[in-house]
């Protein structure tokens, strides 16, 4: 059974939630994975696709989280970098310059989207849209809306999930060099793991891990990096375990960008109610094709533009590999 939130006082651990929760986990799980295997038919699956796979010590949603709240980004990753460190043409440069972004958002027939926002140039402005998917999909806010990047977050059990990066092999990239030619301090892609164990938390284990303190290099802390871990997921990583297997959220004061988190945790909550109450199928069982309507990314519109006829926009002018792959 899997728990849909950390500790506090909306914590339900009631068994029909418990055991619906579960259920339907399950059930998205064997029909999702048997349609994408069929929409793919004979195509070359490593031709197109590229999968990664990560075990995190903490609960599936904690370590969910850190993919729906877009403004981490701005201090967790490029806390180092200064507006002026930024190519004008950058899009990063709307971050570093803005931190606290404001947000939209709402629920969708697949789960929840958001968009933070912040003014870009006079008359612009900059928009990062991100997507929860049932029942443990995100898609981050980083990069064009051609970039095909779909992250699930499977709980093996309430304190052990198993992170799965999806992308399309090609994509652009999602992160551009500084004007002095190089990556941002600590932002190294990729993974450094463990050797396999038999046990059952023997696998995906990465070497930046709560034993080690994530590898922190307090030289590169104190001169040229925000947090001195040495790779974008080791940050995302450190921070969401580094609050413990279940943390407590009951001592919080939100802000802003919890909204997100706070509603797409509703969202789940009552969908597992549902379920329970009366066999309510969660969303995407048994209709899978309103995924294929679902991108993220960041860009730059008019700043008359609403954030929906931005969104659609993008969605319009997007590339669809799936589609080129089967051609």
């Amino acid at each position: 059974m899997v728990v849909l939130r950390g500790g506090g006082a909306d914590h339900d651990r009631t068994a029909a939630v418990r055991k619906a929760a579960g259920e339907f986990f399950a059930r998205q799980r064997l029909r999702n994975i048997a349609r994408v295997h069929n929409r793919l038919g004979d195509t070359d699956r490593a031709e197109v696709g590229v999968v990664h796979l990560v075990q995190c010590e903490c609960n599936w949603l904690q370590a969910l989280e850190g993919d729906i709240d877009t403004s981490h980004f701005g201090f967790l990753h490029t806390g180092s970098v200064q507006p002026d460190d930024v190519p004008p043409d950058s899009l990063m440069r709307w971050t570093v310059v803005n931190r606290a972004p404001e947000y939209h958002m709402n629920d969708t027939s697949y789960g929840t989207m958001y968009c933070a926002y912040r003014p870009a140039e006079p008359g612009q402005t900059y928009w990062r849209f991100a997507n929860f998917l049932f029942p443990f999909w995100t898609q981050t806010p980083q990069g064009p809306f051609d970039r095909v990047n779909t992250r699930a977050w499977v709980p093996m059990d309430d304190t052990h999930t198993m992170f799965v990066s999806l992308s399309w092999r090609g994509s652009p990239t999602s992160m551009r060099p500084l004007k002095n030619g190089q990556m941002v301090p600590g932002s190294r892609l990729g993974f450094d793991y463990l050797p396999n164990t038999t046990d059952w938390y023997g696998r995906w284990r990465l070497t930046q891990n709560p034993s080690n303190d994530w590898m922190i290099d307090r030289v590169a802390q104190r001169t040229e990096s925000y947090t001195g871990i040495p790779s974008i997921h080791g940050q995302d990583q450190g921070v969401t375990e580094s609050m413990g297997p279940i943390t407590d959220h009951a001592f919080e004061n939100l802000g802003p960008s919890d909204i997100m988190i706070a509603r797409t945790r509703r969202r789940l909550l009552r969908a597992a109610r549902a379920f329970a109450k009366d066999g309510t199928v969660p969303p995407g069982v048994d209709e899978p094709g309103i995924y294929t309507a679902v991108r993220s990314g960041d860009f730059v519109t008019d700043a008359k533009i609403a954030w929906r006829d931005a969104y659609e926009m993008q969605m319009r002018a997007a590339v669809r590999p799936l589609a080129q792959a089967a051609e």
